[in-house]
């Protein structure tokens, strides 16, 4: 019995130590979240100013709430609105957009690549000729390469190395070829 008596004492002492170290551990991930989304902030700050051609939006940011996470971005009157349900496809493009970049830039110390999707979906012209100075004078200073995939194009005028277009004669189902398409200097 005594023995016995024992071993759950040990028991019980090793569940008080691994709950220490649970809570230690909840807290640490709790300090590593917080700024983890404070850099990300800090990053979409400098980023929003550069993607979004308008003034009526001033800065994005990612808010938590309890584990819940949401896209807001900031009125001139210095109101945080959501994106969802609140501003138009472009706009709602524009904030991924910063997003995926700022995640991207906090995530990886020395990005070197950065692949962009169809980036000018939704996007007015206005926003697409501000992604596309963005992408020609700013994000070079950020990323070593920036690979965009589109059908826009008013996103070629980005291009300051190699440009590439996609050819394929579908009704012959041949293999897709890329070309080397000369960029405006």
């Amino acid at each position: 019995m005594r023995v016995l008596e024992k071993k759950i004492g040990t028991l019980e002492a090793n569940v008080e130590k691994l709950n220490y170290f649970n809570n230690a551990l909840q807290a640490a991930q709790s300090e590593l979240r917080t700024n983890l989304i404070e850099t990300i902030n800090q990053a979409m700050e400098s980023i929003w100013q550069q993607i979004y051609p308008y003034r009526d939006f001033v800065s994005a940011k990612m808010h938590v709430d309890e584990g819940s996470y949401e896209l807001q971005v900031k009125t001139r009157a210095g109101n945080w609105v959501r994106v969802e349900g609140i501003l138009s496809g472009g706009e709602r493009s524009a904030a991924a957009i910063c997003i995926r970049i700022a995640f991207s830039l906090v995530l990886t110390q020395n990005l070197s690549w950065l692949i962009l999707d169809e980036p000018t979906h939704n996007l007015d012209s206005n926003a697409v000729r501000t992604l596309s100075e963005m992408m020609q004078s700013k994000l070079p200073e950020m990323v070593g390469q920036v690979f965009v995939i589109t059908h826009d194009n008013d996103l070629k005028k980005a291009a300051s190395a190699n440009l590439y277009v996609l050819e394929r004669d579908k009704d012959s189902d041949s293999v897709t070829k890329p070309v080397l398409v000369p960029t405006q200097a």
